[in-house]
């Protein structure tokens, strides 16, 4: 189902279920009963005809010789027939009973955090939900409830509480818990056990396709259709319920924790989010001055996290996030949306949240084994990118190098200018080089690298001026268009501004001709035009020089300038070898184009011999191009 038709399809059943709200979730529970009917209903069919193919095979083999001779020539197609279907029933029969691996992170117990399990005590009894089985400290700027069925797809749950160490030491524990109630939410039944149902076959459905994903050859593919269309209509039915269940969750996050904590918890996720995203950018800028990585990541964070950033960078965040729509697959509505449903009005909206004033939701669940805690993922955290981090280091100490290398050069052309510039832009990024970009460009004013990195900076500070600039700089290279599209579309679309479309068009048909392009330009085809070629006498003394190093030997070489039909001006060539006539007489002339392959030519292109497939193609190239020997 296209985008667009599923838009369609969401917008008329939004309509319906506001209407007759009691019968469309009617409708989506027959229909949820329907697909698990239609998986059944697949499933058996296999089988079935498995159990037929045996009888028949059976019944044949008891029948008497007669019939046995039958079967000896009805063999091979019984194994054909068989084959799809054995491998379908046996991988989605893995599939289903095969159990998802079990989320990791670090265990808390009643005993390590006390104050935690005392609020998801009160939290379940007030929601009326499961209970978690397992509470899991993690490493992720973010919280989740995760269910894992006993049996792979189906039967007792496990329930995973994860929680975010990062998350944790930006909030406060009122909303801290806003966010774990939320999630809590999708699972409990203090709204709707129907809604909780919704959520759980939404995710069911996935798992089926994922399985269904698996029937490979004909077979598969004929009976996975029926499932892909029903699943794309049922993930469009219960799009609308997965939505409302959103509203719901948050709403059973106010009941639990009060309007305030929850709508202040809704906005400090964007917030922290914004801020922990530019601490650990500043954290791996540190690449360019330091082989090692820091050792007390987590508690730089825990610091950083209760000084109150820059009110300024605080709005922009809320505001940035107020601004964002909602995806159109994503059932998630969006920050404007979800504050609206709680009763905020557009003034409260805009109000940033406070400064996190007191105890981090870190500190007042989990009290002193925070500290153990944040040791133990700042030691995880160093050793998994301490030789990533090493590398990177080795790439700006190059970079380094290379300036050094420019400023020493008696004379420099404007590419070195422009390069030199680049380089110190990277070598220290919170330094304000635009001063500097303005006057070369004002030196070099067609110079389309100079123009790139300026209508970049522009655009890193706001400043729309710099979409001109880009566009110039796109108009001197056409190499420079993907780039200067996605500076464009990140600028663009992160204002809501529909220009931001036109970019992301135009950088998929650029994406589309460089793909023809390399496509054409690593084939080469039989039915290639060929040109005449008009190169340097140097170039052609050194390819002479490695044709004499081809063994064995070759006697006639032809050279030809191939026509890229996507881009006729690209310089690519094609060389035609004879071998001499003793390695014609043994057929080794594909040895020939082996051994040519693996030296360093001047010029890019194919090499083939006037055999077949390019009989054809090597007497244009030996009446249009020029003789090397």
């Amino acid at each position: 189902m296209q985008m667009a038709d599923f838009e369609r399809i969401v917008a008329r059943l939004e309509q319906e279920s506001l209407s007759a709200p009691t019968a469309y979730k009617l409708k989506v529970g027959l229909l949820a009963l329907v697909g698990f009917g239609l998986i059944a209903v697949l499933m058996s069919f296999a089988g079935l005809g498995l159990i037929a193919l045996a009888g028949l095979a059976l019944f044949l083999l008891t029948s008497g010789v007669g019939a046995i001779v039958v079967l000896l020539k009805l063999g091979k197609l019984l194994v054909l027939l068989a084959i799809p279907l054995w491998f379908l029933v046996k991988s989605s029969l893995s599939a289903l009973f095969k159990r998802l691996p079990a989320p990791t992170g670090t265990p808390l117990t009643r005993a390590d955090a006390p104050a935690l399990f005392d609020a998801l005590d009160e939290m379940r009894r007030r929601m009326r939900g499961p209970r978690f089985h397992q509470v899991l400290l993690v490493e992720d700027m973010n919280a989740a409830v995760v269910q894992r069925p006993l049996f792979g797809l189906f039967g007792f749950p496990r329930n995973y509480l994860l929680l975010g160490l990062p998350l944790l030491e930006s909030m406060s524990a009122e909303e801290a818990l806003a966010v774990v109630a939320h999630e809590y939410g999708h699972l409990a039944g203090s709204h709707s056990r129907f809604a909780a149902y919704i959520y759980r076959m939404r995710l069911s459905w996935g798992n089926i396709q994922a399985i269904t994903e698996q029937w490979r050859g004909w077979t598969g593919r004929q009976l996975r259709k029926p499932v892909d269309a029903f699943a794309a209509y049922f993930n469009a039915y219960t799009f609308v319920l997965a939505r409302a269940n959103e509203y719901q969750a948050d709403a059973a996050s106010a009941e639990l924790v009060g309007t305030a904590a929850a709508v202040s918890a809704l906005k400090r996720v964007n917030v922290s989010g914004g801020a922990y995203e530019r601490f650990m950018e500043a954290t791996i800028k540190t690449t360019r001055s330091s082989d090692v990585p820091p050792r007390d990541l987590a508690e730089q964070w825990a610091r950083t996290a209760l000084v109150p950033p820059p009110r300024e960078l605080v709005q922009k965040d809320l505001d940035a996030a107020l601004r964002r729509a909602p995806h159109a697959a994503d059932t998630h509505p969006s920050l404007k949306q979800r504050l609206a449903a709680l009763g905020v009005d557009e003034a409260g909206m805009a109000l940033a949240p406070d400064a996190l004033t007191r105890q981090s939701a870190a500190q007042a669940w989990l009290g002193e084994s925070a500290v153990g805690h944040r040791r133990a993922f700042q030691e995880r955290w160093c050793s998994l990118v301490s030789d990533n981090w090493r590398e990177q280091f080795q790439h700006w100490s190059q970079k380094r190098e290379r300036v050094a290398a420019i400023q020493a050069m008696p004379e420099r052309g404007a590419d070195e200018d422009a390069e030199l510039l680049h380089l110190t832009l990277q070598l220290q990024p919170d330094e304000d080089h635009l001063p500097a970009l303005i006057d070369f460009n004002a030196r070099h004013p067609d110079h389309a690298h100079g123009l790139f990195l300026e209508g970049s900076q522009r655009l890193d500070k706001d400043d729309e001026t710099g979409l001109p600039l880009l566009e110039r700089a796109m108009a001197l290279d056409a190499d420079a268009v993907r780039a200067g599209c996605e500076r464009a579309f990140a600028f663009l679309s992160s204002r809501q501004d529909p220009r931001a479309k036109d970019y992301a068009d135009r950088w998929n048909r650029r994406a589309d001709w460089e793909a023809t392009r390399e496509q054409q330009l690593g084939v080469l085809a039989a039915d290639s035009e060929v040109r005449p070629v008009d190169l340097p006498a140097q170039t052609l003394a050194r390819m002479r020089e490695l044709l004499a190093q081809v063994k064995p030997s070759v006697s006639q070489c032809w050279i030809a300038r191939r026509v890229i039909p996507a881009d006729p001006d690209a310089e690519v060539y094609v060389m035609v070898l004879r071998g001499d006539r003793w390695t014609r007489m043994r057929d080794k002339e594909g040895e020939i184009i082996q051994a040519a392959v693996r030296l360093d030519w001047p010029l890019p292109g194919h090499f083939c011999t006037d055999g077949a497939p390019y009989a054809a193609l090597s007497k244009r190239v030996v009446k249009t191009g020029l003789a090397l020997l």
